[in-house]
């Protein structure tokens, strides 16, 4: 039953990940990705790998599933405020680090970056805190 919980969670919250993703992917990051690659022709891919960018997908999806479940969070607000300073502070460290490592990354990107991460990671930690309260 457990199992059965997770499982059509992920599906729902991967859903919304696809969703919201691919929106956001459109309209914001791969423009952004083109002026880098336009930049930095040597170091930045002139598109995504889609296997690497949906294996950190996966791995954020399962980590905020399994800490909304452990952490006993059962009401929408606490689920999007949960999924908001999750997200955003996954994406901030990984931001900053490449903003640390580079020159491609700018505060201004970090900053759209953690503005759109605090959008999907409401919607994500609603979904989930409504999907594993529902088929608990």
């Amino acid at each position: 039953n457990k199992m059965k919980k997770y499982i059509i969670t992920f599906l729902f919250s991967l859903v919304v990940f696809f969703i919201l993703g691919g929106v956001f992917g459109t309209l914001v990051f791969l423009p952004e990705m083109t002026s880098w690659y336009k930049a930095f022709p040597n170091a930045v891919r002139e598109t995504p790998d889609f296997v690497s960018g949906f294996i950190v997908g996966l791995v954020q999806l399962i980590g905020a599933i399994l800490l909304v479940d452990k952490l006993k969070i059962i009401d929408l607000k606490s689920g999007a405020i949960f999924g908001i300073i999750y997200s955003v502070a996954l994406w901030l460290i990984i931001d900053l680090q490449m903003m640390s490592t580079t020159n491609i990354v700018t505060y201004r990107y970090v900053g759209l970056d953690a503005l759109l991460s605090a959008f999907m990671g409401a919607a994500i930690g609603i979904v989930v805190t409504w999907s594993l309260k529902k088929y608990a």
